[in-house]
């Protein structure tokens, strides 16, 4: 192995205040980023997959994602003690190709209620982020 970056990087083992599922459209980051920050969540466990909330709310119909995502939440409560879980959609998501935004939206809910039903100990809460701003979805 040959170094080519050198940081230091913090080695204590931290608590999160939050796991945070987003797509990996970056087109989002900043607001996403800026909306935990008014919100008080400055560290957070971070599961970015293509269609955010879109597998959850399939539910385990999905040939396998699902499941890796709530792997993916039941590590982050194991070694970084979350009980809180935001999912956020967005707007024109490349998984919803002609989809209108109010059905991503929807998603957003469904995969709160699904993974609320998996891990009821969790605080679930879903968003929709807009290239206006960042709505709370039911």
């Amino acid at each position: 192995m040959q170094k080519v970056f050198h940081f230091d990087s913090p080695a204590e083992v931290y608590t999160a205040d939050a796991c945070v599922i987003t797509c990996f459209d970056a087109r989002f980051d900043l607001a996403v980023k800026k909306f935990l920050k008014r919100r008080g969540i400055s560290l957070f466990d971070h599961v970015k997959i293509a269609g955010s909330a879109k597998p959850l709310a399939d539910g385990l119909a999905d040939g396998g994602r699902c499941g890796c995502i709530v792997n993916a939440v039941r590590t982050s409560m194991r070694l970084h003690r979350v009980n809180l879980v935001l999912i956020m959609s967005h707007n024109d998501c490349g998984a919803y190709p002609g989809v209108p935004a109010e059905v991503v939206a929807a998603d957003a809910a469904r995969a709160a209620t699904f993974l609320r039903t998996v891990e009821p100990s969790l605080a679930v809460e879903s968003y929709f982020a807009d290239f206006d701003g960042v709505y709370r979805v039911e």
